[in-house]
């Protein structure tokens, strides 16, 4: 009995190895260093079970939800890589967000308390209904202290320099969102058509400075985060 039971075990065990070498499996790399040119794309093509590799560009940003704000970027890529929404990347100026399932984790309150699970779910599940505003920090990127108003539809918060002193306000532009993404993804992605508008408005350089992989195979996508790193 007890040798039966071992052999079902190793069999059950074997067969989710296979399982896993068979999944295709996602991940967002920093490139660090590494230019996206060429060069890199030779050599990332010679990552065993590679499938696709897409370009990613940051825009940082802060994102406000009624009480709540978080310093974040915008990640931006073409929606191609996204297979359940792709075709939706001509969206006009207003960012459309993918986000995802921890996106919102590390955001707070104007009290400096941290978002509970509880209430980033609440948000997850309102999904093309959450009101949801951002601005580019790099506008105002020396700013020391931020008074934002109580209300999402001011739609502007007063930022204030070294010795208190308020300088011209700074707009909350909305969002929408497109999509609530699965798994434990926690970046917020929007169309690479958006992120370059978003990057001609900051007079920031549009750079690839990630790339998310698909890659097929558990072994592989061990294998790839040592190439990167």
């Amino acid at each position: 009995m007890i040798l039966i039971s071992l052999t079902l075990f190793f069999f059950l065990r074997l067969t989710y190895e296979i399982q896993k070498e068979k999944q295709q499996y996602t991940i967002l790399i920093s490139l660090g260093n590494l230019s996206y040119d060429q060069n890199f794309l030779k050599k990332a093509s010679k990552i065993n079970g590679l499938q696709e590799i897409w370009p990613v560009v940051e825009i940082p940003v802060t994102i406000k939800i009624e009480d709540y704000t978080k310093t974040t970027v915008f990640c931006g890529i073409d929606l191609n890589a996204f297979t359940e929404i792709s075709g939706q990347d001509n969206l006009g100026n207003t960012p459309r967000l993918l986000l995802g399932s921890n996106s919102l984790e590390n955001m707070k309150d104007s009290n400096g308390h941290a978002i509970s699970k509880k209430q980033q779910n609440k948000y997850l599940k309102m999904g093309e209904q959450l009101a949801i505003t951002y601005t580019l920090d790099s506008i105002d990127s020396n700013k020391n202290s931020t008074e934002y108003s109580s209300s999402v539809s001011s739609s502007s918060f007063t930022a204030m320099d070294n010795p208190g002193n308020n300088i011209s306000p700074v707009s909350c532009l909305p969002c929408k969102v497109a999509a609530i993404l699965p798994g434990e993804d926690n970046q917020i992605y929007i169309p690479l058509s958006q992120a370059r508008i978003l990057c001609s408005e900051s007079g920031t350089a549009l750079t690839v400075t990630k790339v998310l992989l698909k890659i097929k195979g558990k072994t592989n996508l061990e294998n790839a985060k040592q190439h990167f790193e």
